[in-house]
């Protein structure tokens, strides 16, 4: 073999080895809950939040039971029992009367890994600043206490720059029989368990019509007939609460 074949070989040999001996997926890791902190509300309840890390490269289910449970008190409190990949924030919310002791601890066993939450839970520095706008939209005098509480699926548009708190729809351009890109983003706590998460598109208003290449996609194409402004929406139920979110596109004529 010529010594610069050679060498080229061995150079590929370096580079590739190494990542055709990496893993297709990461599986069997472990899964972090988190607490979030708190906020006290103007009754003197506590609103709690959890979350969780999971480091594994697909969704795993983790039943309500010895391996996922609140202590003390381990009977189901709706927690969390499917875990999607990454940090997930504001997971399980539940309010806790004003003579909440600061003693609940969140436990997860999982890819051969117990691991637990913080035993210091009313700390100031657990006092919620980030979440805490929508954490207080709760009605805390009505909710069921010390279980985890179903809220509305979070609905967004994403890639669009320029949006402010009272700002109109967001705005996109595009023109006649042109296909959209439109990346919807729908995330939901998994409450209810007996509920089906749903995504649809639609088309509010315009001069013609839009039709979507997978209406029931968060994240999916669009083409108009004809040219002018549409208001297109983006609906997520959980099968008991619905959010929806909205996009202007501003359609010209092809060519123009």
């Amino acid at each position: 073999m010529h010594w610069r074949a050679l060498r080229a070989w061995v150079v590929a040999a370096v580079l590739i080895g190494p990542l055709l001996a990496l893993p297709k997926a990461q599986r069997n890791q472990p899964i972090y809950p988190a607490y979030d902190g708190y906020l006290k509300n103007p009754d003197g309840s506590y609103t709690l939040s959890f979350a969780y890390f999971s480091h594994n490269a697909e969704v795993v289910t983790v039943p309500p039971g010895p391996a996922n449970a609140f202590a003390p008190n381990p009977g189901d409190r709706q927690q969390p029992m499917t875990f999607k990949p990454g940090h997930w924030r504001f997971q399980c919310v539940m309010v806790v009367g004003s003579d909440f002791d600061g003693k609940l601890v969140w436990n997860l066993s999982y890819g051969g890994t117990a691991t637990g939450t913080s035993q210091r839970m009313m700390q100031s520095n657990y006092n919620l600043v980030e979440g805490a706008a929508d954490l207080a939209k709760i009605d805390y005098a009505k909710v069921p206490r010390g279980v985890c509480l179903n809220r509305a699926p979070i609905v967004r548009v994403l890639g669009l720059a320029g949006r402010g708190r009272g700002a109109p729809p967001p705005a996109l351009s595009a023109t006649v029989a042109q296909e959209v890109s439109l990346f919807g983003s729908v995330n939901d706590e998994g409450l209810p368990r007996s509920g089906t998460l749903t995504t649809t598109w639609k088309m509010v208003s315009g001069p013609g019509t839009a039709k979507f290449e997978n209406p029931q996609a968060a994240r999916t194409h669009v083409t108009f007939s004809a040219a002018g402004a549409y208001a297109l929406e983006i609906t997520a139920s959980d099968s008991e609460l619905t959010t929806s979110a909205r996009v202007n596109v501003n359609v010209t004529a092809a060519g123009r």
